[in-house]
């Protein structure tokens, strides 16, 4: 049964999005034989099993769409905030070229050159003005252009320099004052009723001005309504999606009706679409047209779409099965007939597998194009074989190639050579083990610092030296070290959680001349401390003068000897070079030694109540041992 540890590497193509390259790069053998192991159980690397772990992360998709020149976002419906804005108009805006003239606007009339005036008139309701000696003339539906003609021949009769080209007198003709005028609003507009309306808007920015359009109205089937006919209809998807304006050139007037109806189809568009959403669809449209109005198919789009319907009331036998669920190709769009409440959605291709990946010593491991292509091709790509000093760090003679069988296990183990790689050909999610050559590589050494003469690294030109020898390589200890001062640091490689190599390094405790060092170890020649230090539970703790002679009893006193609750038994003295020794029994503390650099711990007892019977029988072995002494030189003294 396999170690569940955490998975060390990603394998197929998400170990790229997992681990960089520069991870990759730094893998091992140990490594790789890690990866091998996983992907092929039967392989003869003895290592810790991994397990593989495929995570597949779509990149979200954003629904909202937003509409230019509005800081509204719209997650669902299509193009109802083209209406959700305000509109601010000024007197001084232009004239449009295509303003055509109507009932209330006010027009200014100036003759200069061998006549000279300036008139103001008003176009009457029927869309007619009133000239002194010429009657009336009709100006309705004119643009300002097409009136100064209509006006330069109607008062060409009484002011005949108007067309002398020697004494000419000139026309010009301006709009003054505007009128707003009076347009109702009906059916799904946010704010149905008479507004009163710029008399430049068109029909758009009309329904800005009231409000905008409610979800439920209809924005491709908008009238424009004029004494009770329908004059224009409107299709503002030709706009908002093709960016056709043929709206703008229509007048509107004063007491005309703008009516929207309720849509009758709407369809949802999700999954790989550019524009998921709910769209409007008229009844000669199909699924063609409404991914064109979504804006088409996403790069991932499958051309199999799934067609959920609401099957109308009037052709349903029962609510239990109101609803369809279809797989469509889009090849067979035409025969679809929409219905109101139709969901289509857009799959998202199978991923197709077309890769090879690279492990191990290369300069760049990763995945490649796998089909129809050589290990040497691939191999070279990768890089380092075309590097001479690189290349001999490569064990080009054996490369293990991974290979999945009918059942998508890696249990095919293929080793080939470099040399032959060239004729081998690679197969779709192949995994390849380029291992390094480490002889070539790596340069052994240990470090010798403290007090010797000739501290510094030294390299290990065989398996196996001694503390001893690497003290005589480093010109022996000074007169301010000793044996009892050595200590080791040894260096241990470890995998942690994810299989990352941890290089830590420890004191090696209670060493001697003949400790074998290994690679990296330090050898530390600590000089001579001339003091000794006493920690615990005495009075004192703290260090203590060194004198040669005193043994371990006397630097408990010069600490203030025991305090109460004391574990006697349990202290203990650590040696300059890390050794630990015991200090057992009234005549073996006696005659212990104590050197510079110890330490003397002494232990408190954790539970002070209870009563310790091996410090009663320590303190009675003392006391009769004194006494016992006493008696002794009572009885010589007597004879």
């Amino acid at each position: 049964m396999k170690k569940w540890l955490i998975t060390v590497l990603v394998l197929t193509n998400t170990i790229i999005a997992q681990v960089t390259l520069s991870d990759i790069n730094k893998l091992g053998n140990t490594q790789l034989d890690l990866i091998r192991e996983e992907l092929n159980p039967t392989s003869d690397s003895n290592s810790v099993t991994v397990i593989e772990e495929e995570i597949y992360n779509e990149t979200s998709k954003d629904n909202l769409v937003q509409i230019e020149g509005s800081d509204e976002l719209d997650p669902i419906y299509f193009g109802y905030n083209f209406f959700n804005k305000n509109i601010n108009f000024f007197d001084n805006i232009p004239t449009p070229s295509n303003y055509k003239l109507g009932p209330g606007d006010e027009i200014i009339l100036s003759l200069w050159g061998k006549t000279n005036l300036r008139k103001s008139l008003t176009i009457s309701n029927e869309g007619l003005i009133y000239y002194e000696n010429l009657g009336f003339i009709s100006l309705s539906n004119l643009t300002l252009q097409e009136a100064e003609l209509v006006l330069k021949n109607e008062l060409s009769k009484i002011y005949s320099t108007l067309t002398d080209n020697k004494d000419q007198t000139d026309l010009m003709l301006e709009l003054g004052s505007l009128k707003s005028i009076n347009v109702y609003f009906t059916g799904q507009v946010d704010s149905p009723g008479i507004h009163i309306i710029h008399p430049f808007s068109n029909i758009m920015t009309a329904i800005v001005q009231a409000g905008g359009i409610k979800k439920e109205g209809s924005l491709r089937k908008i009238q424009l309504i004029r004494n009770n006919k329908v004059i224009e209809t409107i299709d503002f998807y030709n706009f908002f999606i093709r960016g056709v304006n043929n709206f703008s050139d229509i007048k509107i007037i004063d007491g005309d009706v703008i009516y929207i109806p309720v849509l009758k189809n709407r369809i949802e568009v999700s999954g790989e679409i550019s524009r998921p959403g709910y769209y409007e669809v008229l009844n000669d449209e199909n699924i063609a047209d409404l991914i064109h109005f979504s804006a088409g198919f996403t790069a991932y789009a499958s051309s199999t779409l799934i067609l959920t319907q609401i099957i109308p009331i009037e052709e349903r036998f029962s609510d239990d099965n109101a609803k369809t669920s279809t797989i469509i190709n889009f090849n067979n769009k035409e025969s679809i007939t929409l219905n109101n409440g139709d969901t289509i959605n857009v799959p998202t291709i199978p991923t197709v597998d077309l890769e090879v990946t690279v492990y191990g010593r290369v300069k760049s491991p990763g995945t490649y194009p796998g089909i129809n292509t050589s290990l040497k091709n691939i191999l070279d790509i990768a890089g380092g074989f075309d590097d001479p000093i690189f290349r001999q760090t490569i064990r080009e003679d054996e490369i293990i190639i991974l290979r999945q069988d009918r059942n998508q296990f890696y249990s095919k183990e293929l080793k080939v050579s470099y040399q032959d790689a060239d004729q081998f050909k690679l197969e779709t999610n192949d995994k390849i083990f380029i291992y390094e050559n480490i002889n070539y590589r790596n340069s052994f050494t240990y470090r010798i610092e403290g007090e010797v003469y000739k501290p510094g690294t030294y390299p290990i030109n065989s398996n196996k030296i001694t503390v001893g020898e690497a003290l005589a390589l480093a010109g022996g200890l000074t007169e301010l070290s000793s044996e009892r001062n050595l200590s080791v640091k040894q260096e241990f490689t470890s995998l942690d959680d994810v299989g990352n190599e941890i290089i830590t390094s420890e004191t090696v405790n209670n060493i001697s001349l003949d400790f074998e060092i290994g690679i990296n170890s330090v050898i530390i020649a600590s000089p001579f401390e001339n003091v000794v230090r006493v920690e615990g539970n005495v009075y004192n703790p703290g260090l203590v003068t060194f004198t040669k002679g005193y043994k371990y009893p006397r630097y408990i006193e010069l600490a203030g000897g025991y305090k109460s609750d004391t574990l006697k038994n349990k202290t203990y003295i650590k040696r300059a070079n890390g050794n630990i020794e015991k200090v057992n029994g009234y005549f073996i503390s006696r005659g212990k030694n104590v050197y510079p650099g110890d330490t003397i711990v002494v232990p408190a007892n954790p539970n002070p109540g209870n009563f310790d019977i091996t410090s009663f029988i320590s303190d009675l072995s003392t006391t009769l041992a004194n006494i016992a002494a006493i008696l002794l030189i009572v009885d010589s003294n007597n004879k």
